[in-house]
């Protein structure tokens, strides 16, 4: 009896990852009149896509009009590539329509202990984020950028401004 005792205290309260402990950050960008760069601008039937990938990033409904949105990074690379389409639709083949510009992110990565039970937290120093690398895009609907916040941690900050 006074072994399972024991047994029952010894357990610690950092076994458990409790949901809001903060081990996910996320890139925050947030869409602005190019002509009032204080005013948010949503972008209509926006969908995001990873370079490589085959599915929308899944933090956002897909082709809805957003004025902010949270892209992940890759937490074993120090770049992310994304499609950011304006006014995405398909056509009868299923081929996308829409207005797509590329959005590039160079980055830092960081581990940070949490706890036994969470383990590490992968935060970002941002290096460079640019839109359509190589400027093959004849007519970008992203107009400019600004990196607002260059670490990216687990909170509600805005990192990135992108004027429209």
């Amino acid at each position: 009896m006074i072994f399972t005792g024991v047994v029952i205290t010894a357990c610690e309260k950092d076994d458990i990852c409790p949901p809001d402990s903060g081990t996910t950050a996320y890139l925050k960008v947030g869409f602005f009149d190019i002509q009032d760069r204080e005013v948010p601008k949503a972008v209509p039937r926006l969908r995001i896509v990873g370079v490589g990938k085959d599915i929308t990033v899944g933090t956002f409904a897909d082709r809805s009009s957003q004025t902010e949105v949270a892209l992940p990074l890759k937490n074993y690379d120090t770049a992310s590539e994304f499609f950011l389409v304006q006014d995405s639709a398909s056509d009868s083949t299923g081929a996308e329509i829409g207005n797509i510009d590329r959005l590039a992110v160079n980055y830092q990565t960081n581990e940070r202990f949490i706890s036994r039970g969470c383990g590490y937290a992968v935060t970002y120093t941002l290096n460079q984020v640019t839109q359509n690398p190589g400027g093959s895009d004849p007519s970008p609907w992203i107009l400019a950028l600004e990196v607002t916040e260059s670490g990216v941690e687990p909170q509600d900050t805005l990192h990135v401004k992108i004027y429209h």
